[in-house]
C-alpha cells in the first residue's frame, strides 16, 4: 500500500509530523487536536507481498536515518513492545507520531548475508521523534558508502585505515580503525579483482550491507560479523544537528518497555531461514 503524509500541518515533503508517512486511513479515529508540536522517526512504511509492515524509505535527516541502525526493507515487528504485526500502514503511524522529543522503541528483523548464508536477525532500535532537517538534493543523490579509507593488505584483504566524521562507519561506531575486512555481503572479497573491492561498499543511501571483520583485541583476534547501513555522510552543520539529536536522545528519558512476544528468545540472534 502506497502511502503519502497528511496533507493538514504538513511541512514539505521532509517535514512535520507525516515523517513516519502514516496518511489518513479510515479504519481509526484521528488523534486529538492539540498545540503540542508532533513528530515521526523519518521514514515511509508500506506492507510487502507477504503483508508484512516494512521501511520503504528512509528520510534523510530524520531520526531513523540519524540512527544508522535503520534501512529501506527492513521489516517492524513492534512499537514500544506492541506487536504491530497484521496492522495497517494507518494504523501503526497512530502509534508512532507523537510529541516531538518523546523517545520511542521499535523492533526490526533484518537481513543478514555472511559466508555463513543468509539469515534474519531481530533488533531494537530507540530513537526520539522529531522532524527531519532538510539536507541539500546534491548530498543525498548517488551512492554513498560507509565513510571509511581503506588499503590493500597481505591476502587481498582490506584495512580500515581511517573512519571520516560524519560516515556511517564512524557515527554507528561498528567499525574501528586496523579492522580487517574479509568479506561484503557473503562474497570473499579476496577473491575479487583489485578495482572492484572498494566497491563493494558503495550504494544507495540507506541500503544495508553485511561485513565479516577480522578485529584485533587484548585477547586476540576476534571474527566479527558486522550489519551496517549505508548513509549520507553528514558535514558541518548537519553534524552539528546530529550531535543535537545524539544529546537529546542521551538525555530522553525511557519508560519500561515490556519485550515483544517474538518468534525466538533473545533479540539480535540469528533465527535461520533464507532470505
Amino acid at each position: 500500500m502506497s502511502m503519502s503524509p497528511p496533507t493538514a500541518g504538513s511541512q514539505g515533503s521532509r517535514g512535520g509530523a507525516g515523517m513516519w508517512e502514516g496518511g489518513g486511513g479510515n479504519k481509526a479515529p484521528s488523534p486529538p487536536v492539540s498545540s503540542e508540536r508532533r513528530a515521526g522517526i523519518g521514514c515511509k512504511i508500506n506492507t510487502n507481498d507477504k503483508n508484512e509492515l516494512f521501511v520503504r524509505e528512509v528520510i534523510p535527516g530524520g531520526p531513523a536515518a540519524l540512527s544508522c541502525e535503520i534501512a529501506n526493507g527492513d521489516v517492524l515487528l513492534s512499537v514500544d513492545g506492541v506487536m504491530v504485526m497484521g496492522e495497517t500502514p494507518e494504523e501503526v503511524a497512530r502509534r508512532i507520531v507523537g510529541p516531538e522529543g518523546q523517545p520511542i522503541t521499535m523492533a526490526f528483523r533484518i537481513k543478514r548475508r555472511s559466508e555463513q548464508g543468509s539469515s534474519v536477525v531481530e533488533k531494537n532500535v530507540t530513537l526520539v521523534r522529531q522532524q527531519p532537517f532538510t539536507m541539500s538534493d546534491r548530498l543525498i543523490t548517488g551512492q554513498v558508502g560507509l565513510g571509511v579509507e581503506l588499503a590493500k593488505v597481505d591476502g587481498g584483504l582490506m584495512e580500515v585505515r581511517k573512519l571520516a566524521d560524519g560516515g556511517s562507519a564512524c557515527l554507528s561506531g561498528r567499525l574501528v580503525e586496523g579492522d580487517i575486512i574479509t568479506s561484503v555481503d557473503g562474497r570473499d572479497i579476496s577473491q575479487m579483482p583489485s578495482a572492484e573491492r572498494p566497491q563493494q561498499l558503495l550504494g544507495t543511501p540507506y541500503t544495508r550491507l553485511t561485513l565479516s571483520v577480522v578485529r584485533a583485541t587484548p585477547q586476540g583476534r576476534k571474527h566479527l560479523v558486522l550489519d551496517l547501513v549505508r548513509t549520507v555522510p553528514l558535514q558541518g552543520e548537519y553534524l552539528l544537528k546530529y550531535a543535537a539529536y545524539r544529546n537529546a536522545l542521551a538525555h530522553a528519558i525511557l519508560p519500561p518497555v515490556p519485550p515483544p512476544q517474538l518468534h525466538h528468545s533473545g533479540g539480535g540472534q540469528e533465527v535461520g531461514g533464507g532470505a
